[in-house]
């Protein structure tokens, strides 16, 4: 088979190298199977998948025999990692891979980005891979965002198709890069936007007790169509929720944070992402008391449109809210947004009352007015 054929392969990152693995590579192996953050991650598993070396090896030994390789990720100068790739098929010219960085305290440093970057080129550029295919867990959502960015996009989500080992049901986040399927030109991604006053950090499962002691007031939740969160895992049910719709492209959630000091006050997203057409909904904004009648909301807002239109391309921005919900209508007609309409009987919210709503937006054209417009108020 010609891809797992020849002479050993060494492939090369901006950072880390890729090498066959060595016999002395298997302890790593086991210690990084050990560690039960990398092993829920990895596979949905509990510690222990390799019980000592020679399991390791074997495991190792499976990737000639199912047409693929396996490689040990190095960086200044020591394993951190592997990286796979298996069930090459020469006629589609398609494959398999699996990557993981195994040193958790080096998660987060784009380590695992550039090893896939260098193991894609190798497949793509050597071995002329037209479709490359893997799988992710659907909570490990800094692992579908890194493979987003690398071009691969959300094929499917198999609903409860991996069992863990904790008996538990997990979903499993089918991707695929294809040669010749260029990224959109308006496709947002997670992405950190920061001023003086408030930063927007991808929102996070672990972002669930804080954001729980920021929005944990009635006040708050009276105009979302969720129920008032009870407890933390109420509001990690509240995430898990924003983050299977960006999974699936749609919605883009962060946790907003007053600067400076860093503290949790609330969250917003964009919504409704239509990338054909270049539009994008910013709405799911809840401030808790503690970041009320402060510049953060003001400045949250700034951040995300001027994302929207001078980053992303954005020919649209819209925003909609309850027409009974007075305090939000005037404070987006406060930032020079436009009054689009009225729409009657918009939605049943979660008293069963029928609301009516009010949509506003912003236009590429009239962006440099209202951006000079939020700095205005932004300096007051």
């Amino acid at each position: 088979m010609r891809a797992a054929a020849g002479r050993p392969v060494v492939l090369e990152g901006r950072r880390v190298r890729l090498r066959p693995p060595r016999p002395d590579d298997s302890r790593a192996f086991v210690r990084w199977a050990d560690d039960p953050e990398f092993a829920w991650y990895q596979w949905g598993r509990g510690p222990g998948r390799f019980p000592d070396e020679a399991a390791v090896r074997a495991w190792w030994a499976l990737f000639p025999e199912r047409a693929g390789r396996i490689f040990v990720i190095e960086h200044d100068g020591r394993s951190i990692g592997f990286a796979n790739y298996r069930d090459w098929s020469e006629k589609p010219r398609s494959c398999e891979i699996g990557i993981g960085i195994g040193e958790r305290a080096l998660w987060g440093q784009g380590l695992g980005r550039d090893a896939l970057g260098a193991l894609m080129r190798h497949l793509t550029e050597d071995l002329g891979a037209h479709r490359v295919t893997l799988s992710a867990l659907g909570f490990n959502d800094r692992a579908v965002a890194s493979y987003k960015a690398c071009g691969f996009e959300v094929e499917g989500i198999g609903r409860d198709a991996v069992r863990a080992d904790d008996g538990s049901y997990l979903d499993d986040v089918r991707m695929a890069w294809v040669a010749g399927r260029d990224r959109p030109a308006f496709d947002p991604r997670p992405v950190v936007l920061e001023g003086r006053h408030a930063r927007l950090e991808p929102l996070r499962m672990e972002h669930a007790e804080e954001l729980y002691a920021a929005l944990a007031d009635e006040d708050t939740w009276r105009w979302v169509s969720d129920p008032l969160p009870r407890s933390a895992d109420d509001m990690a049910r509240y995430i898990r929720r924003a983050l299977d719709l960006q999974i699936r492209g749609e919605h883009l959630p962060w946790l907003t944070r007053r600067l400076p000091g860093g503290m949790a006050v609330g969250t917003t997203r964009f919504g409704a992402i239509d990338r054909a057409n270049r539009s994008v909904e910013i709405g799911w904004t809840m401030v808790g008391p503690r970041a009320r009648r402060t510049a953060v909301n003001t400045e949250a807002k700034y951040l995300q449109l001027r994302h929207a239109f001078e980053d992303l391309g954005a020919l649209r921005v819209w925003l909609k809210t309850d027409e009974r919900n007075e305090r939000s209508w005037r404070a987006i007609e406060r930032i020079g947004a436009t009054l689009e309409a009225r729409i009657r009987n918009e939605r049943v919210v979660k008293d069963g009352r029928v609301r009516d709503a009010r949509y506003y937006s912003f236009i590429d054209r009239e962006w440099p007015a209202t951006k000079a417009r939020l700095e205005r108020l932004l300096a007051r």
